[in-house]
Order: C-alpha cells, then structure tokens, then sequence
C-alpha cells in the first residue's frame, strides 16, 4: 500500500481518504439502520384547564436532500435547490389561542433534548418547512427556540421560549416520524 501511495502520490492519498471514508459512511449507515428513531408519543398540550391530546401525523420529503444519494444531499447543502417536510392539508385540526402553548410528551432525555418547534408556511394546500437532512439530526430551519424541563421520570414539558405569531407549527423530532401539529389562531383583540 505504501509503494502505491509513493508511486502515485497525492492521487492515491486522496482515492484512500475517499474509499475509507465511504467505508466509514456505510458502516455508520448500517449501524443507524440497526437503531430505533426517537418517536414523539402521548402529546397532549394544556388548554387552559385541562391537558387535551394532540392528533399525530406524519409527513413527507420533497427535494434533493430527501434523495437517499450523498450527491443529491450535498448539492442540498451547497445552496442547491431545497428540501422540504410537508405535512398535508393547509391547516391542523388542532387550533390552540394560546401565543405560548405548553406540551408535554413521553420521552427519555435524549429524545427530548432533539425535539424542535417547527414553523410551517401555506402553500397549495399543504404546509410546508424547509429542512436540512444530514449526518445529524435532522435541522428544521424555520422555528422557534423551545425551553424543554423534564416534569417526572419519562415525561417532558416543552414550551417556545417567545410567543408564537399566528399561524402553523408542529413539534417535530425527524422527517421520518410522526409528528404533533398545531394553528396558533388570531385571539382578535
């Protein structure tokens, strides 16, 4: 390997970066494969004077970050076209008056530290958020900053740490699991 490396220099250096790499990358993708994704489960947010369940939906990718190539992914990132989740329907079922609601969910830690707030634009009646699909987590860019506590054992309350403007928002862990939507309405003062 090394007589390779001498004969050929930086061109065989930068082939052996890229094949372990790739070796790296596949390896990772099939230990992820192995492990079970976070799931948001047994939402619920408090109205005002009780604790009420939030449906949960799931949704959907569309664009080159959600294409499972690395080159797809990559243009993605380098300012190329963008992805977007979309979630069906111009608006949720769930219509909260509250500029800054609270929820609670069960969850470990560690999947309560990912969970973000998620802000959806109307557009053909589907809502829709751009995102970016790593290596990481994936990072819904249009939201709002959550203050997460832990009430008990298994169980976290999440609320936005500003109030919320009118309009559509989900919480959200990944593009690949289900998801808690909600409309932040007009009070009409």
């Amino acid at each position: 390997m090394q007589e390779a490396i001498r004969k050929f220099g930086s061109a065989a250096r930068f082939f052996l970066v890229l094949a372990v790499a790739l070796g790296y990358s596949q390896a990772r993708a099939d230990s992820n494969a192995d492990e079970e994704s976070p799931v948001l489960h047994d939402v619920v947010f408090y109205d005002g004077n009780s604790w009420a369940a939030v449906k949960l939906m799931t949704g959907s990718v569309e664009g080159p970050g959600g294409g499972a190539t690395v080159t797809a992914r990559l243009k993605a990132d380098l300012g190329g076209p963008k992805t977007f989740f979309i979630l069906a329907g111009a608006a949720s079922e769930a219509k909260l008056r509250v500029a800054r609601p609270r929820f609670r969910f069960a969850a470990d830690e560690g999947t309560a530290r990912r969970v973000q707030l998620a802000r959806f634009e109307v557009k053909d009646e589907t809502r829709r958020t751009t995102v970016q699909i790593g290596k990481g987590p994936t990072l819904f860019k249009r939201g709002s900053e959550l203050e997460v506590t832990k009430v008990s054992n298994g169980l976290w309350e999440a609320r936005p740490k500003k109030s919320l403007q009118p309009g559509e928002y989900a919480l959200v862990l990944s593009e690949a699991s289900p998801v808690a939507d909600f409309t932040i309405v007009e009070r009409g003062y």
